[in-house]
């Protein structure tokens, strides 16, 4: 384990980045979160033993074996607590295959201090390969609040948004501590959108960074036009709609009638992404499958790996 820090890193703030199969590009994003940050906690649930001799020996790393792959959440709780215990304040969080623009930490962190009601700082998100790039947030629509509205970053905060997107947010671990940390039961989706709901529900608020910028890439998407629109189909894997579907319900039952516009947001989307599915993916048959199940699993109560 090594801890040299940068010379320019914060010494109130770490990053933790969850491992599962990455492709060999990950280590360059790890050095580049070591940049911007000076310390990285590496939850490896799942990673090659060449990869990790070749990160263990860089400076700033500090690696966390999961033994096997015990779920998204699991693992990032699993970091952050690590963190806590070291004496950190805040952390931010990272998938493997997202890359953040120098200066995305410094940014982040002013934007926490001018920000003191939110305990969850998210960067403005550029989709590799969409147009137009910048992520559109979900918000509550100013003037029927049981309605939803979509809202892009071009570069001014955003004081109040609905959920996070993990990958380059940062945590206010005491907040996390407090709020019960991310539900292991979710294993994988919905994980950041469950917490963020807890966060609203506590009277605090999820805000977005203009100025701090991370290079992301949502799904496998590809560009798929019908009457002059193009849907951009996610592409995942049958067994993510699985969990996809099956953590909504979850997510249903314990925020839908406590924070009604983001329920009609993630309504509209269920069916949008269904659509997707099956006019422009392939094993359009297995998903839809993955779905029912999830479903039906979801309104039994299963949760944690699926068999």
């Amino acid at each position: 384990m090594r801890m040299d820090a940068a010379p320019d890193s914060n010494p109130l703030l770490c990053t933790v980045v969850v491992l599962f199969q990455p492709d060999p590009n990950v280590e360059e994003n790890v050095r580049a979160l070591i940049r911007e940050c000076g310390r990285v906690v590496v939850a490896d649930n799942g990673c090659p033993t060449d990869l990790r001799a070749r990160l263990e020996t860089v400076s700033g790393v500090t690696w966390l074996s999961m033994d096997g792959n015990v779920g998204v959440a699991t693992a990032l709780n699993r970091g952050l607590a690590w963190a806590r215990a070291q004496g950190f304040v805040w952390a931010l969080t990272f998938d493997q295959d997202s890359q953040p623009e120098p200066g995305m930490v410094r940014a982040l962190w002013q934007a926490a201090q001018t920000m003191p009601q939110a305990v969850v700082i998210c960067p403005r998100v550029q989709e590799e390969g969409s147009e137009p790039a910048n992520y559109r947030w979900v918000t509550k629509h100013p003037a029927l609040p049981f309605l939803f509205q979509r809202v892009a970053c071009t570069g001014r905060d955003l004081p109040a948004v609905t959920m996070a997107v993990t990958s380059g947010s940062l945590f206010d671990l005491t907040a996390w501590e407090e709020l019960g940390r991310f539900d292991d039961r979710f294993f994988i989706d919905y994980i950041d959108t469950e917490y963020c709901l807890r966060v609203i529900r506590a009277g605090r608020t999820v805000a977005v960074a203009g100025n701090a910028v991370l290079r992301h890439r949502l799904g496998a998407r590809q560009e798929r036009v019908l009457l002059g629109r193009d849907f951009r189909p996610m592409n995942h894997a049958p067994f993510r709609h699985y969990y996809m579907a099956r953590n909504r319900i979850a997510a249903w039952r314990r925020h839908a009638f406590a924070v009604p516009h983001w329920a009609m947001f993630d309504f509209c989307f269920a069916w949008y992404n269904l659509a997707r599915v099956l006019l422009f993916e392939a094993q359009r048959w297995a998903k839809v499958k993955a779905i029912m199940r999830g479903t039906w699993h979801g309104l039994c109560g299963k949760s944690g790996p699926m068999s």
